[in-house]
């Protein structure tokens, strides 16, 4: 669907139920639901909102939306959403409570590596979490021209070679 096309579905809608009611206003019950339940689930996971926006590659602001149940997050993102939280789509829309998601479904917690128990890269992962969007893209580009100068290495060279 293209963008003109959701903004002619939206105007159809909103003709139909008024541009005061909540729905309108980007505030559905669906929404709600949601909401409430990846913020359960962060929280359980003990991520900042930040951290959860990171991991998904959306802003903080968009995520907090979609707690807030100001914003509804696309099929895709809700598929993104259940993988990250490791549970079912339906558990994230309110359908199913009950079911825990089955083992092979949840993706096994990936064993910490030595590096990761370096406490200055903890700081350091903070820090970028918490940088400003103009700095963490100058990050990345300067992460992509170290990965380009490193992709013609061969297994036991050593780095910067």
């Amino acid at each position: 669907m293209t963008a003109s096309e959701k903004r002619r579905e939206r105007q159809t809608i909103l003709s139909h139920i008024g541009p005061g009611s909540a729905a309108a206003q980007g505030e559905t019950e669906e929404g709600k639901v949601i909401g409430e339940t990846i913020t359960q689930l962060r929280k359980q996971m003990r991520w900042s909102q930040q951290t959860v926006a990171a991991r998904l590659g959306i802003a903080k602001s968009t995520y907090a939306g979609y707690e807030s149940g100001y914003r509804e997050p696309s099929v895709d993102m809700l598929g993104q959403l259940a993988e990250l939280f490791g549970v079912t789509v339906d558990r994230l829309i309110g359908k199913r409570t009950d079911e825990p998601v089955a083992a092979e479904q949840v993706p096994a917690p990936a064993a910490p590596a030595a590096e990761w128990d370096d406490p200055e890269l903890g700081v350091w992962f903070k820090e970028l979490l918490e940088a400003p969007e103009e700095r963490r893209d100058e990050l990345r580009q300067i992460w992509e021209i170290i990965k380009t100068r490193e992709s013609g290495r061969k297994p036991g060279d050593k780095q910067g070679e």
